[in-house]
């Protein structure tokens, strides 16, 4: 017998109810329309006072009554009358199956609609088949047919696999240039078959047909035969290619439409291996994009007798929608075992249960032919953003769940089909394996004439003449010949090992799922008594497959602590991008900071602030992209050497050793925190000339990775501060601290620099060399000037007088011109301190070094002095 019904009150009644009576009885058979209650309800009128007013509530499923929950004379609320179920029936038949409109089970009409609003096909509304027109059934039948399958499943220690098609287990195409490829590798092997049994028969190759066979030097065989062999190929009719009715071909487009489309499938290598292997762990089905024609005739080809796949087959024809898969479709209650292989991962949504295989790309540039109306696959890291789509497209390439794909209309419909056909007569009428092909040729030709000549230029001779062996020099034509037929090179590669990989993750799913259930069976089986008198709660489970393939994937980058550099776009929250996400779902954390968290710097380029950052501080790992990238499509940590970011190696500009320098500018560890996601500042892109400094070093080199301290001419850096101290009397006092300053900046340095740097010790000022004492100094002294003050004292004797700014004129003095000069020269000795004091000069030492301020305060006093002493 099958469980009761719950029926509960509709939402429409007027809430609050009391129940006036209940005229059926418990035990009672009830038809469709028979009263079941009688009730009362105060109405409220804004013209009029409240009065009360009854109504009914009927049945609307026939069958018999077991129980009320309610009692006459109770008032229902409407949360009550939605939390509880007023009665319980026991139908005859709960009509969980449905087909054409009629019940599966009892054969009863399922459109009859009446005045209770209750329509019994809405009964069983979920499709769980692999056909479009299949059988639809209920939530509890899909519920009962799903524990069937589990406990199926379990028995024979099996889990179920969905398999995508297209660039996940085989690649497809429609070029033509394939077609004859492979009729000239059968030709080829048909003449070697002919000249094997010819040699059997006695040696004789005359037997064979010259015309027909050629010489074992010109029977060159097609150099993508090799990878051809085991293509499968098939005709697929007009009808088959899924194009809207109605359409019209214009020119040669009404060829596919008259005799339709050859296709011709290359399975992934390995592929029969791994079919065989994952049949007898998982229950596989096939979920495509693909027409169900498509599909049907792939299968046909992998697995000809149906033994692996059988009638498992979904394709665009029944899942529902054309730009979505949904796991609901086939599992609608419960996940917990189905794992899922494809290409794309948004097609899923990002489900949890999806392992994402690199996809399969043999026929190159090729793509996947039943996608051609599904969005294009945006990389992590998009140099530039792209150009905005045209109106059509961006409605039709917007995600949407099966439910949503009943909005689109008719005429979108048909332009996504007309799109993915007009896709495949591109590939028939262009060619384009043909033309990659005459590239490849070209480039091949090229490099062989280059080779040639190397070879000639760099060909022994003899007394100027080229050696020949005895043998005449003059190459013969067979010889001309053969050297003018360049070597043919292929371009299909039958090299691609991702089958292997997915092959390793799959068994340690299921490996993981049944060491979970058994502990989880073991443990059932202790506590089954203590339920008995507990409540049963259910805890996330162990095996789910939902749990287990997250955690793998956790696993590939756990203890990875990842900072970006110019990777996500400056005007990007970091959080929100899809390789951010990406990182922390394979283990991995991230930051915008550097931090002595930090164990990978992740960059698309060299001589960023981060990459110079990260290398002077040590123990970081400075990688490509491409390490990030690859680790996560094989799922698998990649060793960090070959994706190392070495720095950029320039000409050496006199430092000595020419090794790599960074062409960067310098980096302040202080400013990292507010350095913006990405490092895109304009820095980036300087050329090598800017970014070497002064003294002809790098301005970002630290820490034996550029110039050293040592390297700097600090000689030259003292004389040059000093000519711009001394420039005037005036000009010269205030400058000595910015000596200091001017010399950091002159060496390429900043004061942060110096903190990571090997510090400098304290020196003594050297004396710096004027012009006008070159000359003397070659014969005298060389420590004529001691000290800085002694300098400026020196050189203001030297001049003809103080400036005249200080100096005081009257009227009459301007009046004598002839006494000018005179007047002039004893203004300028007056005004002087330094005249007939320059024994004060000599009073300090050599290694004096005094401060600026020392300095300005000795020379005030000494001013004071002689103003005193000449009164």
């Amino acid at each position: 017998m099958s469980s009761p019904t719950e029926l509960y009150l509709p939402p429409s009644l007027p809430y609050p109810i009391k129940l006036v009576a209940l005229p059926a009885r418990s035990s009672s058979d009830v038809q469709r329309g028979t009263r079941l209650l009688d009730y009362s309800y105060t109405h409220k009128s804004p013209d009029a006072p409240p009065e009360v007013r009854f109504g009914t509530w009927d049945a609307s499923i026939e069958g018999t009554l077991t129980k009320w929950n309610f009692r006459q004379g109770d008032t229902v609320s409407e949360r009550r009358a939605r939390d509880t179920p007023a009665v319980l029936i026991i139908e005859p038949c709960k009509h969980g199956v449905q087909l054409g409109g009629l019940c599966c089970l009892c054969g009863k009409d399922m459109t009859s609609f009446d005045y209770t609003g209750f329509s019994d096909a809405s009964r069983a509304s979920i499709q769980m088949t692999h056909l479009a027109n299949g059988p639809t059934v209920s939530f509890e039948e899909a519920q009962r047919i799903e524990q069937e399958t589990a406990q199926h499943l379990f028995s024979s220690r099996k889990l179920s696999l969905i398999v995508d098609l297209d660039q996940t287990i085989v690649h497809a195409t429609v070029d033509p240039t394939v077609g004859e490829w492979i009729a000239e590798g059968e030709a080829w092997e048909a003449r070697q078959a002919k000249l094997a049994a010819a040699a059997e028969n006695g040696g004789n190759k005359d037997a064979a047909d010259p015309g027909e066979v050629p010489g074992d030097e010109d029977d060159e065989v097609n150099p993508n035969w090799e990878a051809l062999k085991d293509v499968k190929k098939f005709r697929l009719g007009p009808e088959a290619l899924g194009q809207p009715r109605g359409a019209k071909g214009r020119g040669k487009e009404k060829l596919i439409e008259q005799e339709g489309c050859m296709y011709y499938i290359k399975p992934r290598p390995g592929l029969p291996e791994f079919l065989q292997l994952m049949a007898s762990k998982y229950e596989m089905h096939v979920y495509t994009m693909g027409t169900r024609a498509y599909a049907e005739e792939v299968c046909a080809a992998i697995d000809p007798g149906g033994k692996i796949f059988g009638n498992r087959i979904l394709s665009r024809d029944e899942s529902g929608s054309l730009t979505q898969k949904s796991l609901q479709r086939l599992f609608p209650c419960d996940q917990s075992m189905v794992v899922i292989i494809d290409d794309r991962a948004d097609v899923w949504e990002w489900s949890p249960n999806l392992v994402k295989v690199v996809p399969y790309d043999f026929f190159v540039g090729i793509g996947d032919i039943n996608s051609a109306f599904l969005p294009k696959l945006q990389p992590l890291t998009p140099v530039a953003p792209p150009p905005p789509p045209p109106p059509v497209t961006a409605v039709v390439n917007a995600p949407s769940s099966p439910a949503e794909e009943d909005t689109l209309t008719e005429a979108e419909k048909n332009e996504i089909l007309t799109r993915n056909t007009e896709a495949l007569e591109a590939q028939v009428e262009e060619r384009p394996l043909a033309k990659k092909q005459e590239e490849l040729q070209e480039t091949a030709a090229e490099d062989a004439t280059a080779a040639a000549a190397a070879a000639a230029a760099t060909k022994p001779s003899v007394d100027g003449v080229p050696a020949t062996n005895g043998v005449d020099a003059q190459p013969s034509a067979e010889q001309k010949l053969k050297k003018e037929r360049p070597v043919r090179k292929a371009l299909l590669k039958n090299d691609d090992t991702e089958l292997g990989r997915v092959k390793q993750i799959l068994e340690l799913v299921h490996e993981r799922f049944y060491t979970a259930w058994e502990q989880h069976k073991s443990e059932e089986e202790v506590n089954r008594a203590k339920r008995k008198h507990h409540k049963r709660t259910e805890g996330p489970r162990e095996h789910d497959v939902r749990t287990i393939i997250p955690r793998i994937r956790t696993e590939t980058l756990n203890g990875c602590h990842i900072l970006f550099s110019s990777v996500i776009p400056l005007d990007t929250r970091p959080e929100a991008t899809e390789i951010w996400k990406t990182a922390h779902a394979f283990g991995a954390k991230c930051y915008t900071e550097l931090s002595p968290r930090i164990t990978h710097v992740v960059a698309a380029k060299r001589g960023t602030q981060k990459v110079d950052a990260a290398r002077r501080r040590g123990g970081i790992k400075v990688v490509w992209l491409a390490w990030f990238t690859d680790s996560v499509a094989l799922w698998r940590r990649q060793e960090e050497t070959p994706y190392l970011l070495e720095p950029e190696a320039r000409a050496d500009t006199g430092g000595g050793g020419g090794e790599a320098r960074l062409a960067s500018p310098p980096s302040d560890p202080q400013r990292i925190s507010s350095d913006p996601e990405p490092d895109a500042d304009d820095w980036d892109e300087l050329s090598a000339a800017r970014a070497i400094g002064p003294l002809g070093g790098d301005v970002g080199a630290s820490n034996g990775e550029g110039l050293a301290l040592d390297e700097v001419d600090w000689d030259q850096i003292n004389d040059e501060v000093d000519e711009a101290m001394n420039e005037s009397d005036d000009d010269g006092e205030g400058e000595g601290e910015g000596g200091g300053e001017a010399a950091s900046v002159q060496s390429g340095f900043s004061e942060d620099e110096g903190t990571t740097s090997t510090p400098r010790k304290k020196r003594k000022r050297l004396r710096s060399i004027t012009p006008s004492e070159a000359g003397s100094l070659n014969g005298g002294d060389p420590d004529v000037l001691r000290s800085p003050l002694a300098k400026r004292k020196k050189l203001a004797a030297d001049r003809s007088g103080a400036s005249k700014l200080k100096e005081a004129f009257t009227a009459a003095e301007l009046a004598r011109p002839g006494d000018d000069d005179d007047a002039s020269a004893e203004r300028s000795r007056r005004s002087s301190p330094v005249n007939g004091s320059g024994e004060e000069a000599g009073d300090y030492g050599e290694d004096y070094d005094g401060t600026d301020d020392e300095m300005d305060d000795e020379d005030d006093f000494l001013a004071r002095e002689l103003e005193e002493e000449w009164g």
